[in-house]
């Protein structure tokens, strides 16, 4: 890259996360010599100038279409609920930007594709951020298990993550977005993908139990726990037990791992239980200095790695007068990727829509559903590009 190249960014969606993770990223990390935030929008204007001055960002806009029409943006960050990304994303491609998007690419496959197609029609990129990837520990069992083959063929395992429900609850979002979302979208897209990035494997059906109890009782309507089973390609069997209702006395707000069997061996990876502990007037706490950490230099770990080195393929993209196009894509089709995590978290929902529920209403008991079938259904003559082939 060219020395003092900035990537010009705005910023669509002013939730939690960005508090969380991207500002520090563009402003305290190693990545903040690369990154110039031209601009914020949010539906809120009380919030965007507070965030403006705050971070001393002179544009502000709360309509994208003005921040598009009034801004020479390189890329453009995508945070907002996950149901509004599709249109927010297909127009900053058509004006030219490259997109980081936060996961789910989109909520229905549809959408994915029409995003997949409009980005390579328009020759720009679009990244899905599923920090995940850059968490050391699932990157070593990528290894591992793909370029070493060290214990054989995939046969079953499971994921966990689990929010406390102060999460879903109010308070921890800016807006309703739990009643748009689930314990699937919010949460089981991270592992959807994961299991995808570790061991190469493709999902070809799935089948899901959901439970609406608890949150239901707080008149959020939405699910509070879903296990969602998926078979995979080879014929592995992997389940994900997702939920966002345990007590807020857990000590961490979010509970997370995986386990596999292999024909040889097994792996886990306790995401939670990173070996740090703290005693304070909140509690008895785990602490995940991997995700985010303070450094002398600033911000890092995974969240912030995750956005930063996104931008730095686009900002590669801006310094190369995009040569290094067809290679990125080649190397990491962000946006096919995020449209097999969306393909799973979506057919989990319609297998609780087809299935059965309880006399009570709080308990579903899903139908089984055959992924490449429910391609064929949604995307029709477009669907042979994304049919998975099972070597079973």
């Amino acid at each position: 890259m060219c020395a003092g190249e900035t990537l010009r960014i705005g910023v669509v969606g002013l939730g939690r996360f960005v508090e969380i993770a991207h500002m520090p990223t563009y402003f305290n990390s190693r990545y903040t010599p690369y990154i110039e935030v031209a601009a914020l929008c949010d539906v809120s204007d009380e919030r965007l100038r507070d965030w403006q001055k705050k971070y001393n960002i002179a544009k502000g806009y709360t309509d994208v279409d003005k921040m598009l029409a009034g801004e020479s943006l390189d890329a453009v960050v995508v945070v907002t609920p996950d149901h509004l990304h599709t249109a927010i994303v297909c127009k900053a491609l058509e004006k030219g930007c490259d997109v980081l998007v936060e996961k789910p690419l989109a909520t229905d496959i549809t959408e994915c594709h029409k995003i997949i197609q409009t980005a390579r029609r328009t020759g720009r990129r679009v990244i899905t951020d599923f920090h995940k990837r850059e968490d050391p520990a699932h990157q070593e069992a990528r290894f591992r298990i793909i370029e070493e083959n060290r214990y054989g063929r995939a046969q079953f395992g499971y994921v966990w993550m689990q929010d406390t429900i102060n999460v879903p609850a109010p308070g921890f979002f800016k807006s309703n977005f739990a009643e748009k979302s689930s314990p699937i979208w919010f949460l089981g897209v991270h592992f959807f993908d994961l299991i995808r990035f570790i061991t190469g494997l493709q999902p070809l059906q799935v089948r899901a139990t959901g439970y609406k109890q608890a949150l239901a009782k707080m008149n959020i309507n939405t699910f509070d726990a879903i296990k969602s089973d998926i078979v995979f390609n080879n014929g592995a069997s992997i389940s994900f037990y997702l939920s966002w209702n345990l007590p807020e006395g857990a000590p961490s707000f979010t509970t997370q791992g995986l386990y596999l069997q292999f024909e040889n061996g097994e792996v886990k990876v306790d995401s939670r239980d990173r070996g740090m502990y703290e005693l304070s007037k909140h509690g008895y706490k785990t602490v995940n200095p991997m995700f985010t950490r303070h450094t002398p230099t600033g911000m890092a770990g995974y969240g912030h790695e995750s956005i930063g080195e996104a931008l730095l393929q686009l900002l590669e993209l801006k310094t190369t007068n995009r040569k290094a196009y067809a290679n990125q894509i080649k190397a990491d089709p962000s946006d096919v990727n995020g449209f097999y995590a969306t393909l799973m978290a979506q057919a989990s929902h319609v297998s609780l829509d087809r299935g059965k529920k309880s006399a009570n209403g709080e308990v579903f008991i899903g139908a089984n559903i055959d992924l490449n079938e429910y391609i064929k259904e949604r995307l029709g003559s477009d669907a042979s590009q994304y049919l998975i082939q099972a070597d079973i």
